[in-house]
């Protein structure tokens, strides 16, 4: 019995698995992302792994600084279109999804909303990604209060989340926002539930 393997398939089967990682690096979605995590993280980007639906307008800067207390969260006194106060972090991932930044939106002390920017290539991801943990999106309840064709709205236990049905047309379009059901009242008194 000759157990001797073929000079071609041992060359083939090399190349296989020499290439074939690199090709689904390069070639796929997800290695794509895969590869940007890790490029991110290389340059010192950390991740934020936050369950977004979850957010509650009890929350404090001081309870959310005690969940998080690696972000390095920079804050601002000021008027904003939801409060008095936001604090902004600068970010490399929010749950595996290659990001730029999380800002918290604050009245007083309690938050209000909450805004993040994603890298636009990974919008898909995203919106598979919430539609997998919430279900299928309802693009009805804010139609009826404004006459615009409006976003991606999940509905968590405190207020919304709305999500862009489009890929945003640059980076600095694209954004998760959560509001507040005080924060909802606030946009649809001013009639303006545009994402800022």
């Amino acid at each position: 019995m000759n157990l001797r393997l073929n000079p071609l398939y041992k060359k083939s089967l090399m190349l296989t698995i020499v290439l074939g990682p690199m090709i689904w690096l390069v070639f796929t979605e997800d290695g794509r992302r895969r590869t940007d995590l890790a490029m991110l993280y290389l340059f010192g980007k950390g991740e934020l792994n936050l369950a977004i639906e979850r957010l509650h307008s009890e929350l404090t800067e001081a309870r959310f600084r005690g969940l998080f207390p690696d972000l390095a969260l920079t804050c601002d006194e000021g008027a904003n279109p939801f409060g008095d106060r936001l604090c902004t972090a600068e970010i490399g991932a929010f749950n595996a999804i290659p990001s730029r930044a999380f800002t918290l939106f604050l009245h007083g002390s309690g938050l209000r909303a909450a805004k993040l920017n994603y890298r636009r290539a990974y919008h898909e991801t995203l919106k598979q990604q919430l539609t997998r943990r919430l279900g299928r999106p309802d693009r009805q309840s804010l139609q009826s209060a404004i006459s615009i064709d409006g976003p991606l709205v999940w509905k968590p236990d405190d207020g919304l989340l709305l999500l862009s049905p489009q890929k945003p047309e640059s980076d600095e379009d694209a954004a998760l926002m959560w509001l507040s059901e005080a924060a909802v009242r606030q946009r649809l008194q001013a009639g303006d539930m545009r994402v800022p």
